[in-house]
């Protein structure tokens, strides 16, 4: 987890198996949002351990599913603050974050 805009928070998985970036699981409204889907993922993790690895277009499309209901069931049990960012910025933001940490990651590889 770190900051985010607008006091979000951000949940980031490590990279792994091929991956040359983190994967942003979401951005929460709050730090107790981010605190659910943590809990949430690990739930999870049966499935979302093995997507992680995958490469394929449908093992990202299936871990991309995972996280969006994962997101949701915590958004929908723990409605955000009507102050904090909607639904549709914080996807924004999720989708920009991780378009700049695919982007970064390759010239991260290549510095020896």
């Amino acid at each position: 987890m770190q900051p985010g805009k607008r006091g979000t928070i951000v949940i980031l998985h490590r990279p792994v198996g091929n991956r040359l970036a983190p994967k942003v699981c979401g951005v929460m409204p709050s730090r107790t949002h981010a605190k659910s889907l943590v809990d949430q993922l690990r739930r999870a993790e049966s499935a979302l351990h093995d997507l992680f690895y995958e490469a394929t277009d449908d093992g990202i499309e299936a871990l991309d599913a995972v996280l969006a209901a994962c997101r949701d069931a915590v958004l929908s049990r723990t409605p955000p603050d009507p102050n904090s960012m909607s639904l549709d910025e914080m996807a924004a933001e999720r989708e920009r974050l991780q378009a700049e940490l695919d982007a970064r990651a390759p010239q991260e590889r290549a510095v020896p």
